[in-house]
């Protein structure tokens, strides 16, 4: 027989009081009470005191607690403060972890932007905070950075690409390609030839043939400029759709953990970005591996890297164009007399130096007397040239590592750890764009999402070994 319940035994009674904890209704497992248990968040304190006054002023908004508001927002992959202030409303979880009664009053939805704009634009506090994370996590030995991972994402900024304009800017060489013409001219000058550069003159060039300074054809080119946002850069890869975008250089140890990280214009290339970011932000973890995909394939970058000692993996690039018959791979290279020996076992010795760097080795045809290849490998020119960088030698001990055990097995842990991070920051975290405006404020908020999935994955870790929990005190003060 069917029973139909009343309407007093289905519907509980909204007017009813009753004695709770708002503790006891947060479960034991739930990610932010995990979080709040393993990360002291009170050494956010220290780094913020300076920026409010002890004795003037209405009380503020507790600091932890807004920043908390910021983390909680990327932890759920919000689109915006004010949908998880909103959601802060009705959700006593997200109270508890903010430390905000039943009844109390939900912060306004622009009270972290506005604290930004007065006190913490233009300071180092969101960096800071990431670093303070990042060190406690070295120092409890659950990071090794022994081995780096680095790549970078693209990230679509808040810029419509129809508002754009064309100008012309000007290209300055940065100090890494001041130290490769340096060398280049060095090279240049041992071999009875003008420089390329002329320091007195960083405006001009000297022309290889005729000797007089001319204009140089890199000093300015023309890039398409957001008037929305003109830090972002016009990215384009592929088949992708042009559109204004940022660039994150992220780099990871062995297990996933977020060490590093820059943000760039889109359209500046991963190799380009690369050296300063290892200058700045991971040299000081003394590395002995770094790990990087075919991105930042390069003789220069090779010898930079290998000048601190450290290894530098990364995989084999096809030869671009079309394979030559008698190409460079079919002449041996002599280290002691630094010259390459055709099949034919003809000498090509140093002739001259490109502005990139590569030795042309050069043999006339009239040297090559009978040769039967002749006609195949000169076809209709009179000399025969292989290009040889000046730092070849470093990518040739790159690519020998790349095949040694060691660098086959940490090349595959790649995909699971740089490749993870990118894939669960964009499809949970809201990495995949950005709402922020200016490269300032899109490095100081991703700091606060690069510490948020150190975070969480700093819980899912205990989680995972709770027995490692109970021994070990990791708390960030």
């Amino acid at each position: 027989m069917y029973y139909e319940k009343s309407k007093q035994d289905i519907i509980f009674d909204r007017n009813q009081l009753q004695m709770i904890c708002v503790d006891d209704l947060v479960p034991e497992d739930h990610l932010l009470r995990r979080i709040e248990n393993i990360v002291d968040f009170s050494f956010i304190y220290k780094l913020t005191k300076e920026y409010y006054s002890q004795d003037n002023g209405r009380p503020c908004l507790d600091t932890v607690i807004l920043f908390k508001i910021v983390l909680l927002n990327f932890l759920t992959g919000k689109n915006s403060v004010r949908a998880t202030l909103e959601e802060t409303k009705v959700n006593l979880a997200y109270r508890w972890f903010l430390g905000l009664g039943v009844t109390s009053l939900v912060p306004n939805h622009s009270t972290f932007s506005q604290n930004y704009i007065r006190r913490y634009s233009g300071t180092k506090v969101f960096e800071k905070i990431f670093s303070v994370i990042v060190t406690k996590i070295i120092e409890a030995g659950l990071a090794d950075p022994s081995v780096i991972f680095v790549d970078g994402t693209h990230i679509k900024a808040n810029a419509n690409k129809h508002k754009s304009i064309k100008k012309q800017v000007r290209v300055i060489a940065d100090q890494y390609q001041k130290e490769l013409e340096k060398e280049v001219d060095e090279f240049r000058e041992l071999n009875g030839r003008d420089k390329y550069h002329d320091d007195s003159n960083d405006d001009g060039m000297i022309d290889d043939k005729t000797g007089e300074i001319v204009e140089r054809k890199d000093d300015t080119k023309v890039v398409t400029l957001s008037t929305t946002d003109p830090d972002a850069g016009m990215f384009v890869k592929g088949e992708h759709e042009r559109q204004f975008a940022y660039v994150d250089q992220v780099a990871c140890d062995r297990h996933g953990w977020i060490l590093a990280f820059e943000v760039n214009p889109g359209n500046m290339h991963d190799s380009k970005a690369f050296l300063p970011f290892f200058e700045h932000k991971l040299a000081w973890l003394n590395p002995k591996t770094i790990c990087c995909d075919a991105g930042y394939v390069s003789a220069y970058l090779a010898y930079q890297i290998q000048k601190h000692n450290i290894n530098f993996l990364v995989p084999y690039v096809r030869p671009k164009g079309r394979e030559q018959l008698f190409g460079k791979k079919q002449f041996d290279y002599y280290i002691e007399a630094d010259s390459y020996l055709c099949p034919g076992r003809k000498e090509l010795l140093p002739w001259n130096i490109t502005k990139d760097g590569s030795i042309e080795y050069k043999i006339h045809k009239d040297e090559c007397g009978a040769c039967i290849d002749k006609p195949i490998c000169l076809k209709q020119y009179s000399f025969k040239t292989i290009r040889r960088h000046i730092y070849e030698d470093c990518l040739e001990q790159t690519r020998a590592y790349r095949l040694t055990p060691e660098g086959k097995e940490l090349y595959k842990l790649r995909k699971e750890t740089i490749e993870r991070v990118f894939a669960e920051g964009k499809e949970k975290h809201g990495l995949r764009f950005t709402r922020y405006k200016g490269r300032e404020k899109n490095t100081d908020m991703r700091a606060l999402l690069y510490a948020c999935l150190n975070i969480k994955k700093l819980a899912n870790h205990f989680k995972r070994f709770a027995s490692i929990q109970d021994n070990m005190n990791l708390q960030m003060a």
